[in-house]
């Protein structure tokens, strides 16, 4: 469940899966901004629900429709639908690639499926559920307001999966929740359902719901105070070289995703400023690269692009074993 919050209006969003299709549908509610106080989104009720137990609960019914953009539609009658709690084994139902064994195997379904441009169009293909072995460490960013773990996710060397929560208006206790679900020992969290993505180079997730070993708790169902948050930063600060190559990077993916209509002119002053940067930290190679994106030929461009990506995949590895 994610809860939101404008000037105007407040609401929520849960996603459900089918464990026989694997489809991914969900439910969505938005309400005047005037009401929240008195009701908060996680307590309002859904086909009478109340929005906390069905984003922890797995939804039993023998009238549930759904629309054509996957919003699901349930019968207003008790008897047609019921809310039982979610636990660990309806989890294990579910299959790849919702439910993935680690993090190892994680980006390496990454890395494999096709690009976004070409593949199906679908609202939450960047969520996953993977398991939790060990919370490593556990810290409050206080400058980016976000919440920092880093866990032991599945089989592998590489198997350290970082959580990030940042705190929202709309749900203040949600990262209250996440920092004690990961220090209890006597109920551990054992899954953790998110929404991937690449932060600063990382792959990162952004927990949505946890699953210890006696129940599921949605991050944003927390509507009290948990306990005060860990005040110590896990994440390490990246230097300024390794963050002008993260912005390099990025730029060239908007390029080769979108292509260059539209946004040319943008694209080519974003590359001269940070090709005055990269400059001032001793990468002259490549920002000689960006400076040449200024040529109108397309076949330079194309060539321009492909340099820059093989000079940020050579640059990477070498700036970690300096650090």
């Amino acid at each position: 469940m994610r809860c939101w919050q404008d000037i105007e209006h407040y609401g929520l969003r849960i996603w459900f899966t089918d464990p026989d299709t694997g489809s991914i549908l969900h439910l969505s509610r938005s309400w005047p901004r005037s009401e929240q106080e008195n009701s908060p989104a996680a307590t309002r009720r859904l086909f009478s629900f109340q929005a906390g137990a069905l984003a922890g609960g797995q939804i039993v019914s023998q009238a549930a429709k759904r629309s054509a953009d996957g919003d699901l539609l349930l019968a207003t009658r008790n008897r047609l639908s019921s809310v039982v709690p979610l636990s660990p084994d309806a989890w294990q139902m579910l299959s790849a690639p919702l439910r993935q064994p680690g993090i190892v195997a994680l980006r390496e379904y990454l890395h494999q499926r096709p690009p976004a441009c070409i593949r199906p169009l679908n609202q939450v293909d960047n969520l996953f559920i993977l398991p939790v072995a060990e919370c490593i460490s556990l810290g409050w960013d206080s400058s980016r307001q976000t919440l920092d773990a880093q866990v032991i996710s599945g089989e592998g060397e590489d198997n350290l999966l970082t959580l990030s929560l940042p705190v929202s208006a709309s749900v203040p206790y949600a990262v209250e929740r996440m920092a004690a679900l990961l220090q209890q020992t006597d109920d551990p969290v054992c899954l953790v359902s998110g929404f991937v993505s690449f932060v600063d180079g990382q792959l990162t997730l952004e927990p949505q719901v946890m699953m210890t070993k006696t129940r599921a708790w949605a991050l944003d169902a927390e509507t009290t105070p948990v306990a005060p948050l860990p005040s110590a930063s896990v994440l390490p600060v990246q230097s300024t070289a390794h963050q002008l190559l993260i912005r390099c990077q990025a730029l060239l993916i908007q390029l080769l995703h979108n292509g260059w209509r539209y946004q040319e002119q943008s694209a080519i002053s974003q590359a001269e400023l940070l090709a005055n940067d990269l400059t001032a930290v001793g990468f002259y190679r490549l920002a000689h690269v960006l400076g040449q994106f200024r040529n109108t030929e397309s076949e330079a461009r194309v060539e321009a692009m492909n340099n820059g990506v093989l000079l940020c995949e050579q640059l990477f590895p070498m700036l970690q074993q300096q650090g």
